[in-house]
């Protein structure tokens, strides 16, 4: 088993607790379906953050190309599955007695959850070059920076026409950039 195989176990256990944080709490708000207040940019962030988490794992094939792993460089890389998997964490409101306002939680946690979308996004920034893939200044890039200014954004503001113009336009990039630049396994697009 080379390296690369070998990290990526970890790398895919990390994004799979994500995912597995995300269907269940899907599962657990289904559960109280009664008790639930639903609000549909929280719906859809949570659909997003199964595609991000999805992303993330399609992306890390770029990382078979890296020559030399060392113990900080590996921490790094998993510094972005990691961020992702404490943002799902943060986004799914707790399930105690009561009502759960979906509305309430997701503007309640937009700081944490967005702040955490834009640390991961800057970590999406750097991790080629860091690791020694690609330079970090490619075209990409800038619509890499956009997507970290949206997510601070979300962060600063309460605004719900700035949030769903935000939601869709992360649904856009997402879609955009996956048939761009990722959409077969080692593409990379955009340079």
């Amino acid at each position: 088993m080379d390296a690369f195989n070998y990290l990526s176990v970890m790398v895919s256990m990390v994004l799979g607790l994500g995912l597995t944080q995300l269907f269940a709490g899907i599962g657990n708000m289904v559960q109280v379906r009664r008790r639930v207040r639903f609000y549909w940019l929280h719906a859809m962030w949570i659909l997003l953050m199964i595609g991000l988490h999805l992303q993330m794992w399609w992306s890390f094939w770029m990382m078979r190309g890296v020559q030399e792993w060392t113990y900080t460089g590996f921490a790094f890389v998993l510094l972005g599955p990691a961020t992702l998997v404490i943002a799902s964490h943060v986004l799914l409101p707790e399930l105690v007695d009561g009502t759960i306002d979906a509305e309430q939680h997701y503007y309640d946690t937009r700081t944490v959850f967005f702040g955490l979308l834009a640390a991961a996004g800057v970590w999406a920034l750097l991790i080629e070059s860091v690791m020694g893939l690609r330079s970090l200044i490619i075209a990409f890039r800038l619509l890499q920076m956009f997507g970290i200014g949206m997510m601070v954004l979300c962060a600063w503001s309460t605004n719900r026409r700035v949030h769903a113009v935000c939601t869709f336009l992360v649904i856009a990039m997402l879609v955009t950039t996956t048939l761009l630049t990722r959409y077969r396994l080692g593409q990379t697009g955009l340079e």
